[in-house]
């Protein structure tokens, strides 16, 4: 047998060379950039399954609902309870995003009327309870959003006065007490269901708006358009919470101190420490993309900032550590200055929002839009 020589030994080196290099070329060229990548990872992995559970969890309040008001009793308005702190769990996860369908159409006010700074809900509801009008979802459909949603069935289902099983007993006023909580609670997944589905690629496919940039894309006419998104839904989100949810109404950003604790967020059940934490671990999936490619890893491979990305996710955690860590519910916070706890968690959200809102666009390279909520 006649063995290869050199010469054509080192040509078939060269050409399987030549041939895993074009391999090679060949599957870089499909891979799509990393910006690409962000948005369809955070898209799949965060924002989509966030929209879901909104959806599925105000469905089972909306079925908790039904079934107490067929039968009242203590464990059915506690099983109805519970479904509601689950469903404000989930619409945290989906409240701070400052893109897509939840933008349009006023659809954040139809699920949440926050603050209520003249407790309008109270009078509202209780008008409406009095009134002799048809008391079904096509109704609150048509009335004021102040009427709608989980604010209004935080009314119905913890107000100290109106939301005790007395409340649900054996007469007219009762009667339409229960009405109204299943009216309400339907239309509430209803409007959930709706964005769940315009995200959905097989309904309205807003997750293809999102993540296919380009000239014939209107709204994302490249990848940084809706990178900036992105971003601007984790500045706001933070800046939300810092402000909004928790140094304003608790009176520790005010010169005389004085607390304002009935504009907390879900004051009445006394949920606005939970609706924080869930807050910080949505927003913080969206940053990572849950288990995917996310804004961090475009940080550290492609803007070589993995010290950065490492940095925002260790404030997270240490955010949602001092959230956890505050003993009591923030509506029952006596003298909030003087408790380290909640100072404690004051000071980490403040480092968290200067990460995000300074560091963070400078090291992308993107711009911060503008946010309506910005300023007094």
């Amino acid at each position: 047998m006649k063995l290869p020589t050199l010469s054509t030994r080192k040509l078939k080196g060269t050409t399987q060379r030549l041939l895993l290099a074009v391999a090679m070329a060949s599957t870089a060229a499909c891979s799509p950039p990393p910006s690409e990548k962000v948005l369809v990872n955070t898209s799949k992995l965060a924002v989509l399954p966030a929209y879901e559970r909104f959806s599925h969890s105000s469905q089972a309040l909306a079925l908790a609902a039904d079934s107490f008001c067929s039968a009242p009793s203590s464990e059915g308005l506690d099983l109805t309870r519970t479904h509601w702190r689950t469903t404000v769990d989930s619409w945290s996860g989906v409240q701070n995003l400052q893109f897509g369908p939840l933008l349009i159409d006023n659809q954040a006010w139809k699920i949440q009327f926050w603050p209520d700074k003249k407790n309008l809900i109270a009078r509202k509801v209780e008008a409406l309870i009095r009134s002799d009008e048809d008391l079904s979802e096509k109704r609150i459909d048509d009335a004021s959003v102040v009427v709608q949603g989980l604010s209004s069935l935080e009314y119905l289902l913890f107000d100290h006065k109106v939301g005790s099983l007395n409340s649900y007993a054996n007469t007219d006023a009762s009667t339409r007490r229960c009405a109204l909580l299943v009216a309400v609670s339907g239309h509430l997944h209803g409007v959930a269901k709706g964005l769940y589905d315009a995200w959905r690629p097989e309904s309205g496919n807003y997750l293809q708006a999102f993540t296919k940039t380009g000239p014939d894309n209107a709204e994302y006419p490249d990848d940084n358009v809706a990178l900036a998104n992105l971003l601007d839904t984790l500045v706001a989100g933070v800046e939300l919470i810092k402000r909004d949810k928790f140094e304003r109404p608790l009176g520790l950003t005010s010169s005389d101190g004085q607390a304002q604790i009935y504009l907390l967020e879900w004051w009445r059940s006394q949920y606005s420490r939970e609706a924080i934490t869930a807050n910080l671990m949505a927003l913080k999936t969206v940053f990572t993309a849950a288990s995917g490619y996310g804004l961090d890893d475009y940080l550290s491979d492609v803007k070589q900032r993995s010290d950065l990305s490492a940095q925002i996710q260790q404030q997270f955690d240490s955010s949602l550590s001092a959230a956890n860590a505050i003993p009591n519910s923030l509506f029952s916070s006596a003298e909030p200055r003087k408790q380290a706890e909640l100072i404690a968690f004051q000071n980490e959200i403040t480092t968290l929002l200067s990460l995000l809102k300074s560091d963070l666009p400078t090291a992308l390279g993107i711009s911060l839009g503008f946010n309506a909520k910005d300023g007094d």
